[in-house]
């Protein structure tokens, strides 16, 4: 594992009576592609601008690099910052965008030539340095941010919710395009998102925040596959949820739905069922029950159906296939689950 770079200790941020970041504490490691995870208002974005420098917390301590940071000045951190709306100079070329956090380095001309022109060779900009950013569409913009950061060989990236303004296609370029360009440099960078499809294909680790509080952190597929509570659950994927009582490897849910073959160590007072854990057709000798579908979408790569189980409304994903059947709203079917694949919180 790589060294901790940043180290965020019982960091408390407070508006007023609105505790915002409450008791954080986390570790991110050199050349992490880190991702703070979390809805509107859960306190993300203050914790990244906390790191930046942009905010002070009423308590706790912040480390970057080893060095206690908390009282510093956001020019001295060395960390750069790519804002949800990229901040361009409107008046200023593309060229001159990117070079002006240099000038005001004094670094000389002749080497701000030459970093400049490699970056916007990096980000394949090298074309439209002499455009101005209206002239830009919005993933080059988003280039010309980035480079105007990363030229000046920053130890931290951080990213608030860059890909927010871009519409689905280009999202998903940019993302990719972020992540050869995180993995070419080798920067530590962190991204703030409240989208579970980025933060699940671009982390090495993240942080799930609800409320000011870290709910649960670490790789993607671990937190996925082992929620900490429901709102984990919920939050990094579409996930059936029941209530109910665990005895002798039978949970019965509040609504009277009975599965049975659960493991022997089985205990909590909910299970977690993904909807791509539910079947439509028998195999291996799973549970059945019977359903009716109440609600049925064609997502192109897959059918989600909401079926109506002991009045439990369950997510079911199937893969679409050319020929294969698709289920109207108030049929009649039958569901499979396999017990191995419950989870317990």
């Amino acid at each position: 594992m790589q060294d901790p770079i940043i180290q965020i200790k019982n960091i408390n941020v407070s508006y007023g009576t609105n505790h915002v970041l409450k008791d954080v504490n986390l570790t991110i490691h050199n050349k992490d592609f880190y991702t703070f995870l979390g809805p509107s208002g859960c306190g993300k974005t203050t914790l990244l601008r906390l790191i930046a420098g942009f905010e002070k917390s009423q308590s706790g301590e912040l480390y970057i690099a080893g060095q206690e940071v908390s009282n510093s000045n956001p020019w001295e951190r060395d960390v750069g910052m790519v804002f949800q709306n990229y901040a361009l100079w409107p008046h200023m070329t593309v060229y001159k965008n990117v070079s002006f956090g240099l000038e005001e380095k004094k670094i000389p001309k002749d080497e701000i030539d030459q970093r400049v022109k490699e970056i916007l060779a990096l980000v394949d900009l090298q074309d439209l340095s002499k455009r101005y950013p209206y002239q830009l569409s919005g993933g080059q913009q988003q280039r010309v941010a980035l480079a105007r950061t990363l030229v000046v060989k920053p130890k931290v990236l951080l990213l608030d919710e860059p890909l927010s303004n871009l519409d689905a296609k280009l999202r998903v370029q940019m993302r990719k395009e972020l992540l050869d360009l995180h993995n070419q440099l080798g920067i530590t960078t962190i991204f703030v998102t409240h989208d579970q499809e980025e933060a699940n294909a671009m982390s090495t680790n993240l942080a799930i925040f609800n409320e000011g509080v870290v709910q649960q952190m670490g790789k993607p597929v671990d937190l996925y596959n082992n929620p900490a509570n429901t709102f984990v659950a919920n939050f990094l994927g579409t996930t059936n949820v029941l209530e109910g009582t665990i005895a002798n490897t039978v949970f019965t849910s509040n609504q009277g739905l009975v599965i049975q073959g659960l493991a022997s160590d089985a205990k909590g007072s909910s299970v977690l069922l993904r909807p791509q854990n539910l079947y439509l057709e028998q195999k291996d000798n799973l549970q059945a029950f019977s359903g009716i579908v109440e609600h049925q979408e064609f997502l192109g790569n897959i059918v989600r159906y909401i079926v109506n189980v002991n009045n439990h409304a369950l997510v079911v994903d199937t893969l679409h296939e050319i020929d294969k059947a698709i289920h109207a709203p108030q049929a009649e079917i039958q569901i499979y689950l396999d017990p191995a694949k419950i989870k317990f919180l």
